[in-house]
Formats: structure tokens, sequence, C-alpha cells
């Protein structure tokens, strides 16, 4: 199911209630998802490829597997998720507030954020900053869009990658706002700006989606920032921040080493040493997270490997190769720490 959440109420809760209980009394993230028997996360909706309802009813997408990860890895069921609708103005209040474990969407792995009391696990993805823009508007490249309206989420790190273009590069970007993806999106559809500006994987999902016809829509080739994007939680729970970022090296790991949803029980015989603390037969990984040996089993086994969530979600869905967020061995970067 998809929550959604009301910000202000939640921070006009009385103070007094989280003075009846010493902080180092309160139970761990891990212990709450445990006795509530769901895990809260946090997504917003980036379209089919990345989050979104599909046409059995059911939350599909990218950021919404990786939900179902982290509630396999924890609580044996990838389905035991609550999926809580959050925004770029208060996804990150909504956490602090405690109305979700976990944010899974596109949020950039910062320093501002990071040392705000942010954690960002592990990138589950790689994107920069693209253009989007009509396929009758004669742009194909970035300087043909100096002094045009660009339409552009507020609360986000597209702003400042627009800025600082606009210094580096003299464009002289006209930027509009809008408090919401969707918002900027109707905006630019009805020629009030001439390029919408976001992640690129984004911009293709929410094409798709939103797009009278996604084909009179072009995505320019160039980006201009990085945006290593990650899960985040609350950086004072560092056993719940190992669980989150290990699950995502898991699927990396399990990708690397070719243990597949459909083949992963095939390994239980395995006796190559890193498929065996993989997959919790050897070594004690899964008792120092506060979990069982079979934790990244069930991930795998109920979820899939890397290369399967995104393949079953941006390559079936939007056609993308997997570019940078292929392994490392194979021309991208992603990589795991070996399990041991």
């Amino acid at each position: 199911m998809l929550k959604r959440i009301a910000i202000a109420a939640l921070t006009a809760l009385p103070l007094i209630a989280g003075l009846t209980t010493p902080p180092q009394a309160r139970a761990g993230t891990l212990e709450e998802v445990t006795a509530r028997g769901v895990i809260r996360c946090g997504v917003s909706e980036y379209g089919p490829a990345l989050t979104a309802m599909n046409e059995n009813g059911q939350w599909a997408g990218f950021y919404t597997d990786f939900c179902r990860a982290f509630a396999a890895a924890t609580l044996g069921n990838a389905r035991a998720v609550d999926f809580v609708s959050v925004s770029s103005l208060d996804r990150f209040e909504a956490l602090r507030q405690k109305a979700v474990d976990v944010l899974s969407e596109a949020s950039t792995w910062t320093s501002e954020r990071d040392l705000g009391g942010l954690a960002f696990p592990a990138t589950s993805m790689m994107d920069g900053q693209g253009f989007l823009v009509r396929r009758d508007g004669g742009i194909s490249g970035l300087d043909q869009l100096k002094g045009r309206r660009i339409c552009v989420i507020s609360h986000a790190t597209s702003v400042g990658g627009l800025n600082r273009v606009n210094k580096v590069r003299n464009l002289g970007f006209k930027i509009q706002e809008y408090s919401s993806i969707q918002g900027s999106f109707a905006a630019f559809f009805d020629r009030q700006c001439d390029a919408v500006s976001t992640d690129g994987i984004i911009l293709a999902s929410l094409r798709q989606q939103l797009a009278p016809n996604p084909a009179d829509y072009v995505l320019l080739p160039e980006r201009i920032t990085r945006e290593p994007l990650s899960p985040v939680v609350l950086k004072n729970d560092r056993r719940w921040e190992d669980i989150i970022r290990w699950t995502i090296l898991a699927t990396i790991a399990a990708e690397e080493l070719g243990i597949t949803s459909a083949n992963v029980k095939q390994h239980l015989n395995s006796t190559d040493p890193e498929i065996r603390r993989l997959l919790g037969l050897d070594g004690d990984m899964g008792a120092r997270l506060g979990l069982d040996k079979a934790w990244v089993m069930r991930v795998i086994e109920q979820v899939g490997n890397y290369g399967e969530i995104y393949n079953r979600n941006l390559t079936k869905v939007l056609g993308l190769d997997r570019g940078q967020n292929a392994l490392s061995s194979q021309g991208g970067i992603l990589w795991s720490p070996p399990f041991r």
C-alpha cells in the first residue's frame, strides 16, 4: 500500500512524548521494524521504471524493489513493506520524524546532507542531471538552450546544477521552480518552458508516464552533474545503516558471482568461499547485523541480484542499457567489497 504523510502534523506532536524515554533506552530501527512487522519505505512517484503502480495494482520499479529487498533481509518477506509517498520538500523531515524507516528514491549523496545528520549507506544508482526538450523545437545540444526557460523542481540538487552551469558556461537560463516534479513536467508540456531538467533516468521514466506522446520529446545526451543516488537513513543508528548498505552490496556481489533468483538455491552446495560467505553458509555476518544466516539468500531469491532489478525495470520498461551502472568488470562503476 502507499501512504501519504503530513509533516506539519508530525512536527506538531507534543515534545514531551520524546522526553519520556531516555535516548539510550530507545529501540533501534531494526527492533522497531521487527515489532511492527513491516518496513515503512519512503518513495517518490517517478514513473513506471522507478516508482509507480503497475497494471496489477502493485507498486513496482527500481526503487520499490530495493524497499522489498530491505524487507526480505530483515523480515523474511519482500512484501512486508508500507510505501509512504514523500516529495523533495518533505522527504528528509519524514525520516527525521520517523514517519519512514528508510528513503528509497532519487536522493543525491552530497556533503551538506551527509554532514547534516543523514546517512547514505551505498550508491544504488549513478545518474546525471539532463534535459528533456520538444522534438519539434530544433534543440539538439545544451548550448542551444542559452537564454531559454528551464522548468525544475525546487528543494533538489537540480537547481544548484542549473545555477552552476549558468555561471560556468554563461548560458543565461531562466530558471522556473516548481514544488513537485509533476508540476514541472505539466508546465513543460504546457509550453511554459523550453526544457525540463532533473536526473536523466527520471526524465526518461516520467516522459513515458506523463507525456501526451512520448515520441514528441527528446532527452539531450549531455549531463551537467554526477548524481550518486542512495537510500537514506538517520545517522544515529549504525546497525540499520549497515543493514541497508550491505543489502545493496549483496545484490551487486551476487551479480558478480553469477547468483540469480533462479539459481540461488543451486549455490547452497557451492565450495567457493566467496559464495558460501555471501549466502551465510560460512561466517557470522548475519548475526553481526542482527539478522539470521539466510538474509542474503532471501534477498536474491525474492527480489534478485542488481542486474535483475535493473533490467526488469530500467531496461525492460525504458530500453536503457546499464551504462555506468554496470559492474566494474563490464565497463561500469559498480562493485562490492568482499563478504569476508
